[in-house]
């Protein structure tokens, strides 16, 4: 294995329950992972033993190239960690607080106020340096929480659900800025229940279940291995009763969904077949304006896989 991420049969248990078990991946310098799964599913015990926070029961992990065991100190200083909670100094200013944490990480003095200055722009609080945190909204503590695992540049982001809680102004602006990160390089775990919202900046996803690692992969190996099988969107002009009948008895073809001139399908078929298919449509008359593959979203994959667990 060789990544920012190199974990091998990592095992957590607490007395009889099995938190995490025997999960192994790797994540790729520049990926954007999707941790998801149900709540009490293993996400936040997985991120805490990446982050060198929580020894496993078994297994290891190397991050960054350190041993979370072995180099603990190592690992907490090539990675930021967003918890699900806040962990915010009520009593301090925004930058008060930010200088506390620039101190704590042992980074340069000369560089402590530039440092803040670009982290403060970077996550949109610029305005609100001088603000006290309690009088700071919801999201707004989300960003700062965020600025202060981002004082150290870190290579990797460990993030647990970056936006829960916040409303629906807040998440369209946690989105951006986590889109931000990933175009500037960062290697990035987040985890979240909102799926939709992932689409847009994640390379890749990962699946757990009770504890159980069920896939982990770019989002077109998700869509090819965990969905049901390719879809396939047609739209045409005329003939698309026509259209509609030879789906209906083409082998390899189900799912069929009409709507006006449009119509999805699903398809089990390759690449020849598919060109096979397409040949029908036009020989029996059928006005073809587009025939092309429909991507899936990470929801799509996620709610495929998990309904065949048992």
């Amino acid at each position: 294995m060789s990544g920012v991420i190199e974990a091998e049969g990592l095992r957590r248990e607490f007395g009889d329950t099995v938190a995490v078990s025997d999960v192994t991946f790797t994540v790729e310098d520049g990926a954007v992972f999707a941790l998801v799964g149900p709540n009490g599913a293993g996400k936040t015990t997985l991120l805490k033993m990446l982050a060198a926070l929580l020894e496993p029961t078994a297994g290891t992990a190397r991050v960054c190239g350190h041993d979370i065991q072995d180099a603990p100190r190592e690992v907490h200083a090539c990675l930021g960690f967003l918890t699900d909670f806040g962990g915010l100094y009520e009593n301090l200013a925004v930058r008060e607080y930010l200088r506390y944490f620039h101190m704590a990480y042992r980074l340069p003095a000369g560089t402590r106020s530039q440092r803040i200055d670009e982290v403060l722009s970077l996550v949109g609080l610029t305005t609100q340096a001088d603000s006290a945190i309690d009088t700071l909204s919801r999201g707004m503590r989300q960003k700062l929480s965020l600025a202060r695992t981002l004082l150290h540049d870190p290579r990797l982001l460990l993030l647990d659900e970056p936006a829960s809680g916040l409303d629906p102004g807040a998440r369209h602006d946690m989105q951006g800025l986590l889109r931000s990160l990933a175009r500037r390089g960062k290697t990035i775990i987040v985890s979240s229940h909102i799926l939709a919202e992932l689409e847009d900046y994640c390379s890749h996803v990962a699946i757990l279940d009770h504890g159980s690692l069920i896939f982990a992969g770019s989002l077109e190996e998700a869509r090819r291995s965990l969905g049901k099988g390719r879809r396939v969107r047609l739209r045409a002009l005329s003939g698309m009763d026509d259209a509609i009948g030879i789906l209906g008895v083409r082998k390899g073809v189900g799912d069929v969904q009409r709507l006006g001139d449009e119509a999805s399908f699903e398809f089990q078929g390759d690449d020849a077949a598919a060109a096979e298919l397409l040949r029908a449509l036009v020989e029996r008359g059928v006005g073809v304006v587009s025939f092309a593959e429909a991507a899936g979203t990470i929801q799509d994959s996620y709610l495929s896989v998990m309904g065949r667990r048992p």
